[in-house]
């Protein structure tokens, strides 16, 4: 046997695919004193899932928390046949997982588990984003007033606006106290997610700043921008509140071009 058909049946075993049943292992694998070839490679195939299931565990902490640990491994092994890892690293195994979760009814299933699993994968990607320098609060200071209307800001990588359908507030605190945790809370909500230093945090943000957010990043100008919170009594101050709150978080990246 060439050793490259040997590393490909090797794989095929280790990783449980289809069609491994039908394999001999101990066509290319020799048995020990102690253990057949099936039971030999059963080794790598257990390891392998069980490696998958740690990094899904690693970017979903929460949710393996909320679940307990036999439902998230269940969960995590149904996800897995789903959507096997098909990259050297794991760092995007779990890039389905929130969408595979809203058909999931598994042990443990919760109407909110999609949402929680988006937040926490948001969390995850924002802290891989590159490290830049955020523009100073300063710098919006310093733009004269009758050009303000004209600036168009730009953000750093380590931002995420979700758009999620339920209240992770009270879910979020629960966990992180340890305490019980309540039954879903249908809410349309929007959250930034964010990094400072290597710190990662996230807020809820009105629908307004949310919608002044998305038309910031798609370039339009704070003039446009500002036109979200038309309907705030208060709209020129509210504005003014939010864009600043981005440059007090950095979350801006440089000034206007």
């Amino acid at each position: 046997m060439k050793l490259a058909e040997m590393q490909r049946l090797f794989y095929q075993l280790a990783a449980r695919a289809p069609g491994s049943d039908a394999i001999d292992p101990a066509v290319f694998l020799a048995s020990s004193a102690s253990l057949d070839a099936k039971a030999r490679i059963g080794i790598y195939a257990d390891m392998f899932v069980w490696r998958q299931i740690d990094a899904l565990r690693e970017d979903f902490p929460k949710l393996a928390l909320l679940l307990g640990e036999g439902p998230f491994h269940a969960l995590a092994e149904n996800y897995l046949r789903a959507h096997p890892s098909r990259r050297a690293s794991l760092s995007e195994l779990g890039r389905e997982l929130p969408e595979f979760l809203r058909a999931w009814s598994g042990e443990g299933a919760r109407a909110d588990l999609a949402d929680l699993a988006a937040l926490e994968w948001a969390r995850a990607k924002v802290f891989e984003e590159a490290n830049v320098e955020p523009a100073p609060p300063e710098q919006l200071r310093a733009v004269a007033g009758d050009e303000l209307p004209r600036v168009r800001l730009r953000f750093v990588p380590a931002l995420r606006v979700l758009e999620l359908g339920h209240d992770l507030g009270s879910l979020w605190k629960s966990l992180e106290a340890g305490a019980p945790v309540g039954p879903p809370s249908p809410c349309q909500e929007a959250i930034a997610v964010w990094r400072k230093g290597f710190e990662v945090f996230h807020a809820s943000v009105e629908a307004d700043e949310a919608r002044a957010l998305t038309l910031a990043n798609s370039g339009e100008s704070l003039g446009v921008v500002c036109e979200a919170f038309a309907s705030r009594p208060d709209a020129v101050e509210a504005a003014f509140r939010a864009i600043s709150s981005w440059f007090a978080e950095g979350w801006i990246l440089q000034e206007a071009r």
